[in-house]
């Protein structure tokens, strides 16, 4: 209980800081709105619209490059990278050095419980769930050899 005390206090001074004239009550349920939409997938208003792919608020990239590995996130509108606004392309060329293809080098994660996924692969299954490598390739066989 003494941990809430704490955080509430901590929101009573940012918010006294910021002179911010919203409720506790209406910051608490922003948080939890973000919260649900971060971790259940809830529809969020937030996000940002990369072409044809929307990436809701909270939602990871990752690029692999010479062992390493960089990230970002949706805030809000944006994409985050080390602290800039860039947007899947320029975030790319700048961690590689060099013009690069993002929708190839980008895996992305929506939230904690999702593996990582190609870019490439959301873009394709437009926005929903994108199939796992190695599901259509039997189909496929099955229906060349009908």
């Amino acid at each position: 209980m003494k941990h809430t005390h704490r955080v509430y206090l901590e929101l009573n001074y940012q918010m006294r800081k910021r002179e911010d004239l919203r409720s506790e009550e209406e910051i608490t349920l922003i948080a939890l709105q973000e919260w649900m939409a971060r971790n259940y997938g809830q529809p969020t208003s937030h996000g940002y619209q990369w072409k044809d792919l929307f990436l809701p608020h909270g939602t990871s990239l990752r690029i692999c490059h010479r062992g390493m590995c960089y990230f970002a996130e949706v805030e809000g509108d944006l994409l985050i990278a080390d602290g800039k606004i860039v947007t899947p392309n320029s975030w790319a060329e700048e961690v590689c050095g060099s013009v690069r293809n993002a929708w190839r080098d980008i895996y992305i994660r929506r939230n904690y419980r999702e593996g990582w996924t190609h870019a490439s692969s959301w873009r394709a299954a437009a926005g929903e769930r994108p199939k796992q490598p190695g599901i259509n390739r039997r189909r496929r066989a099955r229906r060349i050899t009908d």
